[in-house]
């Protein structure tokens, strides 16, 4: 009777360490999902912001006021995509500002722009903060001619990894390089 308590209590024990170890490590692989979802969201907006614009863009893009019924559906449509990313805030904000599109409009019609290379840093200073760089390849849709830039900013994400905010820190240049592109296309 002796040896079973002994025994007995050598496997409780044993059995609360592996339990507490095992609650230990689910949190903290958690708390590193949970990074790794806002780093997820954050990289899939800015894929599908600094990627296009394909046949579908190209039409919202080129919408005619004389079905504005059909062109506000699909423009509708096209920015519903990015709900699963953001924070119902941020998403109002984003669509009434036009951020779905605003590059897209930028390159459209002799540019194509693609995602050559997303560079995420978590900010120290703030957890779910992101500083950024996108690598976009600009490509003219007439000559073939490439060239790339880089776009810099900051993604902000809440506890759930959602976007909350996004800062380009360089919009101007970007704009200016699609632009002064344009002016020198025929």
């Amino acid at each position: 009777m002796e040896k079973i308590t002994k025994y007995f209590k050598f496997f409780v024990l044993s059995g609360i360490i592996l339990f507490t170890v095992g609650c230990t490590n689910s949190e903290e692989t958690g708390n590193s999902a949970e990074k790794s979802e806002g780093e997820q969201n954050v990289r899939a907006v800015l894929e599908k912001i600094f990627t296009g614009p394909n046949e579908e863009q190209e039409e919202i893009l080129q919408g005619s006021i004389e079905d504005l019924d059909k062109y506000a559906k699909r423009l509708s449509e096209y920015q519903e995509t990015f709900k699963p990313y953001t924070t119902e805030k941020f998403f109002e904000g984003f669509v009434n500002t036009n951020g779905a599109l605003k590059f897209l409009q930028m390159a459209h019609p002799n540019y194509e722009l693609k995602v050559d290379e997303i560079t995420l840093e978590e900010r120290e200073s703030n957890e779910g903060d992101y500083d950024f760089t996108v690598k976009v390849s600009y490509t003219n849709k007439e000559s073939d001619e490439s060239e790339t830039m880089n776009v810099e900013g900051r993604a902000y994400t809440n506890e759930d990894g959602k976007l909350t905010s996004i800062r380009y820190m360089n919009f101007e240049e970007v704009r200016d390089a699609l632009e002064e592109r344009k002016v020198k296309q025929p």
